[in-house]
């Protein structure tokens, strides 16, 4: 028997998703903020390629804020007790940003089963509705899939370039957080964001998790557990991160992206652009 999620997580099921959950105070947000700027300016002013993919194996502080335990208690009420961290991605729009996400599912590239999955995008910026919130369309979750088309551009921040097609706009609704809430959705909800016509940055997180009992249906990747025990081995361990950038932390970030990007799209991946935060 499926336990009953506790408000205010119970429209989760019901809509594929749900909004705001307060996860950390906004002084610890703001610290969060602050270190991750810090990463920003020592490369160069922004994270692009092999930065964007897995980054909390490569910076503690994301290492950290992903494993927040009240990140975890909301993911737990989701898919359990044991939980693998299996990707993160930073989603920053500067004011004035031209980019955006379009209209997509998570899942469409995973290749995993069971689907014990989810993921929460956490603010490290208040975003308002010029600041190109994140948008879901309630209960696309439960309907059939779109078609997609891949058009990879500049402006388009996801890696595959994936755009679900005939979307209906008309109830999509947007997801307005201050710095330190989250929004937890469902792999299959069909979710979006526009572009930051705001005077502050967009800084939000999207941390992926799924429950340790799945495997991988392409070829074996890896994972970082942060809570529970891993008794199926289905995924590699991956290592926390012990200093930002350093040898190790890089040599284990290069080749668990090698693995996600060779489950994801195949020999050819070499080709996908990198997504640029």
């Amino acid at each position: 028997m499926t336990t009953p999620l506790p408000a205010p997580l119970e429209r989760y099921h019901a809509d594929g998703y749900t909004f705001p959950l307060r996860v950390i105070d906004s002084d610890k947000a703001a610290s969060y903020r602050r270190r991750l700027e810090a990463s920003q300016a020592a490369l160069g002013g922004r994270f692009s390629g092999i930065y964007t993919q897995k980054p909390h194996l490569l910076f503690t502080w994301l290492a950290e804020l992903a494993s927040e335990p009240g990140v975890l208690d909301l993911v737990e009420k989701i898919i359990g007790p044991d939980i693998l961290l299996w990707s993160t991605e930073f989603f920053i729009k500067q004011p004035g940003d031209g980019r955006y996400v379009p209209w997509h599912v998570d899942d469409t590239y995973w290749h995993i089963e069971p689907e014990i999955q989810t993921t929460v995008w956490i603010a490290l910026s208040d975003v308002g509705p010029d600041n190109g919130p994140l948008r879901y369309i309630p209960g696309s979750h439960l309907e059939a899939r779109r078609p997609i088309v891949s058009a990879p551009s500049a402006d388009n921040m996801l890696i595959s370039g994936q755009m679900a097609q005939g979307i209906d706009e008309t109830h999509a609704v947007d997801v307005l957080l201050r710095a330190g809430e989250a929004s937890i959705h469902d792999s299959r909800a069909l979710h979006a964001s526009g572009r930051n016509t705001g005077r502050d940055a967009r800084v939000g997180i999207a941390a992926r998790y799924i429950a340790t009992s799945v495997r991988s249906t392409a070829m074996r990747e890896s994972a970082l557990l942060v809570r529970g025990v891993d008794r199926h081995g289905h995924f590699d361990p991956e290592p926390y991160p012990r200093a930002d950038l350093d040898e190790a932390a890089r040599a284990a970030h290069a080749h668990a992206v090698e693995l996600r990007n060779r489950n994801m799209y195949g020999a050819d991946h070499k080709e996908q652009p990198a997504m640029k935060a």
